[in-house]
């Protein structure tokens, strides 16, 4: 099972990051207030989708698990498949916060690379089953 999220971004104001908000629904209805995703505990993955309103394409998404060891690797970076959905796996015996780190481009030709601010993913709601 995973649990997705839609986001929808656009180049901030000094023109270094995308702006972020992120959704329950690919149309952008159901906002998710502020920038802390919780999640159902046995989710087991969380997916990150385009919103059907966003101006930049969803690229890639980097991730670490608050309070683990400092590094990056393969295992906490994750790019977008074909539909620029990125996902990653959370545990489904633990609650756990992971911060991640969006990575956006221009459709079309790429312009530029805009990283999002630190959405958190908190595995922390009540099961789905």
């Amino acid at each position: 099972m995973s649990y997705s999220v839609f986001v929808e971004a656009k180049v901030s104001t000094d023109g270094n990051f995308a702006d972020c908000k992120y959704f329950k629904d690919y149309e952008g209805t159901e906002e998710i207030p502020g920038s802390d995703i919780h999640i159902p505990i046995d989710a087991g993955q969380c997916t990150f989708s385009q919103a059907e309103s966003t101006e930049l394409l969803l690229i890639g998404a980097t991730f670490k698990t608050i309070g683990s060891a400092p590094g990056m690797n393969a295992s906490n970076f994750s790019p977008a498949d074909d539909e620029n959905n990125v996902s990653f796996t959370m545990p489904t015996t633990a609650s756990i916060i992971k911060g991640v780190v969006l990575l956006f481009s221009t459709p079309g030709v790429v312009e530029n690379l805009y990283p999002s601010s630190d959405p958190q993913v908190l595995n922390d709601g009540p099961a789905t089953c």
